[in-house]
């Protein structure tokens, strides 16, 4: 699967990484303000499938006091796929209609500890919440019975396409010349009342990126 590929690949570089001396490090990771960019792959489910694999890619900010921080992210995940829906309207709408979905955006905010500090690796871990939103939801028959149908069909989209959840990350940061690399992996509780949700609990992700320190995040007066 895509998603064990990639933890292979991260695994693979970490290890091959050279340990850089005192001297080579970047910036420090204490009170410091990173921008960032990063790859990965989301593992989720919906309707038609199960522990399905789509690429992502992302931005993001991590702001750094001694122990503790702030992450903020901005992601989208890439696939096709879709649902079905019953809008109930009169007797003779008994017949599911399909709605084709597009990606999925998603906003990630958490508040972050760092648990150890190594001279050139941190850990971390956070909890905060996860607002996702499908990016396209059409409906693939757009013949309709009676307006009322189609003003249900439009409600039922708007309902299912957004939803907010818990999010929890862990990963680890390591320091380079002028940059660092990163490895993480997310997860966030699917909802009953969002497309994508099957049953299954988590929608799970792993990525790795490049952060760049920008300065730091205590004013100087």
């Amino acid at each position: 699967m895509r998603i064990n590929r990639a933890l292979i690949a991260a695994a693979v570089l970490v290890a091959a990484m050279p340990r850089i001396g005192t001297a080579q490090l970047g910036s420090s990771f204490n009170n410091a303000w990173f921008w960032g960019v990063k790859a990965g792959a989301m593992d989720f489910n919906s309707a038609t499938t199960s522990h399905r694999q789509a690429p992502l890619g992302g931005i993001e900010w991590l702001i750094t006091r001694s122990h503790g921080g702030l992450y903020v992210s901005y992601s989208e995940a890439f696939f096709t796929d879709q649902a079905a829906i019953l809008t109930g309207v009169d007797p003779s709408d008994t017949i599911p209609r399909i709605i084709n979905l597009k990606n999925m955006r998603r906003l990630d905010v958490s508040a972050m500890v760092f648990p150890g500090m190594g001279m050139w690796a941190h850990p971390y871990a956070g909890i905060g919440f996860s607002i996702k939103q499908i990016s396209s939801a059409e409906p693939a028959d757009v013949n309709y019975s009676s307006n009322d149908q189609y003003l249900a069909t439009q409600a039922y989209i708007t309902e299912l396409r957004t939803g907010a959840s818990p999010y929890f990350i862990v990963g680890s940061q390591f320091r380079m010349v002028g940059f660092s690399v990163f490895f993480q992996g997310t997860a966030s509780p699917a909802q009953k009342n969002m497309f994508l949700y099957n049953g299954k609990a988590f929608h799970l992700t792993v990525e790795a990126g490049l952060r760049y320190n920008i300065g730091s995040s205590i004013s100087k007066e």
